[in-house]
């Protein structure tokens, strides 16, 4: 049997790859979310808020009858204030920070204390941003959020090569998607965020990819990580 870990199935690109995992009979999902939506097939939904402290620290990863392959795929994320710093919320910086870092740390390193030392196939994808590499004006939060993922998961990936049973560790990019993310883009202040145009005339012209895209292009590399021996890149790449 195939185990997946997935947080934010409830819309977007976590409700996607849930949807295409579904389809094969030899693979359950845990999906890892605030809201959960009934799922039919081998679903078991996991009802957990990943701003919360109490939740993360409560949450143990169960033991597996016969795994073939583990996955876990940090997926969810926030935006938070988009706003330059000075008139951000206090609270928003916190709760992004918590949901976009500390969260998919603590679970990759729950992930690797539970099943590091099981011979099988173990895969870790954490779902990055180009804006973890670039200054974006109004996202300095999400900005360093995702560039302090891409870094942490480099470093477990570095780690991994010494483990006698390894986890293979990917932080990649997805592009712009046609996510709630980006409807909270579009819904910002022009004043506080200056490449508001851009993101409406994404959505205008049918530029966004779509979750279900993602989701294939993310299965494809989880199947075949033989081809796939970086760490961190972008799915423009492929």
């Amino acid at each position: 049997m195939n185990y997946f870990f997935i947080t934010g199935t409830s819309s977007g690109i976590g409700k996607a790859l849930t949807s295409a995992l579904l389809q094969d009979n030899n693979t359950k999902v845990y999906g890892m979310s605030r809201r959960q939506d009934a799922v039919s097939g081998s679903y078991v939904p996991i009802s957990i808020d990943l701003s919360k402290m109490d939740d993360l620290n409560a949450f143990e990863f169960p033991e597996l009858d016969e795994p073939e392959k583990i996955v876990l795929i940090n997926n969810a994320g926030q935006i938070g204030d988009i706003k330059p710093v000075g008139n951000t919320n206090n609270q928003s910086i916190a709760d992004l920070f918590t949901v976009n870092v500390t969260a998919p740390s603590i679970l990759m390193n729950k992930f690797i204390q539970t099943y590091g030392a099981l011979p099988v196939q173990k895969t870790i994808l954490n779902v990055s941003s180009g804006a973890g590499k670039n200054a974006i004006e109004g996202w300095a939060a999400y900005c360093g959020s995702k560039a302090a993922l891409d870094l942490f998961s480099l470093t477990v990936f570095e780690e991994q090569k010494k483990a006698s049973y390894p986890v293979q560790v990917y932080s990649v990019a997805p592009g712009v998607v046609d996510t709630q993310m980006q409807a909270e883009i579009r819904n910002s202040n022009e004043t506080d965020f200056s490449r508001h145009e851009h993101f409406v005339n994404l959505k205008k012209n049918n530029e966004l990819t779509s979750p279900d895209e993602v989701a294939e292009k993310y299965l494809h590399i989880l199947n075949h990580t033989e081809k796939f021996p970086n760490c961190i890149f972008s799915l423009r790449d492929l």
